[in-house]
């Protein structure tokens, strides 16, 4: 993958102003990557598309592990996925993105292991491929820091 590659990405999203100005280690926190999961870095790919409500699961808040998190039985799911989607944007801070970390899922290794409890960052999980665009790759852990594409003039 190359700076500006479009390419498809699934799994969990959230919003660029989460990871804008922070550290891999400040990412891998906040998101609930275990420690060290983003050591050989990670990519960051903006979505050039919004899905619509039937093509995004909510998985809630980051502290609670989307392999934990239980779909409330609330008869207001759609009102809840509409109000999620009518804060999200395809520019600025409330752009959706997707990181994906250079050491990718272990299905060798618990969940729980991988995945604990984040800092309580939102974030939704996609029920198709999205396309985004590749605006950021670091490298340099654990201090590298994500630069907002549109502050670093890439998007």
């Amino acid at each position: 993958m190359r700076l500006g590659d479009v390419i498809h990405v699934s799994g969990c999203f959230t919003k660029e102003k989460y990871i804008a100005g922070r550290t891999l280690v400040e990412i891998e926190r906040n998101l609930g990557f275990r420690a060290g999961r983003l050591a050989h870095g990670m990519t960051v790919v903006t979505l050039l598309e919004l899905p619509s409500i039937t093509e995004f699961g909510l998985a809630a808040y980051s502290n609670v592990p989307t392999h934990r998190f239980v779909t409330p039985s609330n008869p207001n799911i759609d009102k809840l996925k509409a109000n999620a989607r009518a804060s999200w944007a395809l520019v600025g801070f409330e752009r959706l993105v997707r990181v994906l970390p250079a050491a990718r899922h272990n299905p060798a290794v618990a969940a729980d292991i991988q995945y604990p409890p984040g800092q309580g960052v939102p974030q939704w999980i996609a029920r198709r491929p999205l396309c985004g665009r590749v605006v950021a790759i670091l490298t340099e852990y654990p201090n590298a820091r994500y630069v907002a594409a549109s502050v670093a003039g890439r998007g």
